[in-house]
């Protein structure tokens, strides 16, 4: 009766649940064709040799020798570990003459003088045109203070707006106090984001996981009915669907509380492409601007 009871059970949770495996089994060879496509990138030596080999340009003069060699060396093993490039650029020049700017026109005249650094100087781990990388252009003029991050290649299509406006709010944390650690703040923010891993491993992990945590499931229900001998199979695969009639009692006996999870409203599209737009030199680029 056990081995009856168990091979009905499992014919009717393999048909009703097919679909799903199919998909999960989609995932799975996705995911690894992603991971290799990540690991032969990740194994590519850098192509771009037609960008200067400078990384920090300071000059509005806020950082000290020691600092500014700090900031180089620490890019340096950014880059040989996400293969992007990083730029750090601070000026003390009016981005206009006119007194006083609108924010659209801050916004505006501070994107574009960080993404024509970037093109002019054709920065980009894997080509100098839409290049794997970003800049953060740090403006100190009186009364047109603030970062603009440019985002370009892989890094534009990876970061959001939201993302890029929260890789911001770790710049602004220092960009009084402490402008060394205010743009170290934007290269570990762009790692963060653009993760260390192969993409999909945890998405593999999960889907492992759930496959393996529903097998148990059901094995654990169906061992436990059919040695209290009470439930015939027809119970478990009612109508070719598997049903567990158990539940219903269990949840008369449990409070459900309802919580309200607050989500951030700053927009940007999902998965990437934060602030697209095209440079004057007809480049894509991405990104946004916090000024102080």
């Amino acid at each position: 009766m056990d081995f009856d009871f168990q091979k009905e059970a499992r014919k009717g949770y393999f048909k009703y649940f097919s679909i799903w495996f199919l998909i999960v089994f989609v995932l799975l060879i996705a995911t690894a064709a992603a991971g290799i496509r990540h690991y032969r990138i990740m194994q590519a030596p850098r192509a771009n040799t037609a960008a200067p080999s400078e990384r920090v340009y300071d000059e509005a003069n806020l950082l000290t020798d020691e600092e500014e060699q700090s900031l180089r060396d620490y890019i340096a093993e950014k880059e040989a570990k996400y293969h992007i490039d990083f730029v750090v650029w601070t000026f003390d020049e009016p981005l206009s003459d006119k007194s006083s700017l609108s924010d659209s026109e801050w916004n505006r005249l501070i994107m574009n003088k960080a993404d024509d650094f970037w093109d002019q100087r054709q920065y980009g781990y894997n080509k100098g045109f839409e290049g794997d990388g970003s800049l953060l252009a740090d403006c100190r003029y009186p009364g047109q203070r603030g970062e603009w991050l440019s985002t370009s290649g892989s890094v534009y299509e990876a970061l959001s707006s939201a993302e890029v406006d929260s890789i911001l709010y770790d710049v602004d944390e220092y960009y009084d106090s402490n402008p060394y650690k205010a743009y170290k703040a934007y290269i570990d923010g762009v790692c963060r984001k653009m993760g260390g891993g192969v993409p999909g491993f945890y998405y593999l992990i999960a889907l492992v996981a759930a496959a393996l945590f529903t097998w148990v499931y059901y094995s654990s229900h169906a061992k436990k009915n059919a040695a209290a001998n009470t439930v015939a199979v027809k119970q478990y695969v009612v109508g070719g669907k598997p049903a567990n009639n158990t539940g219903r009692d269990n949840l008369l006996h449990k409070n459900v509380t309802k919580r309200i999870i607050q989500t951030s409203s700053s927009g940007g599209r999902s998965g990437g492409g934060g602030g697209g737009h095209i440079s004057s030199g007809g480049a894509h680029h991405g990104g946004g601007g916090h000024r102080h």
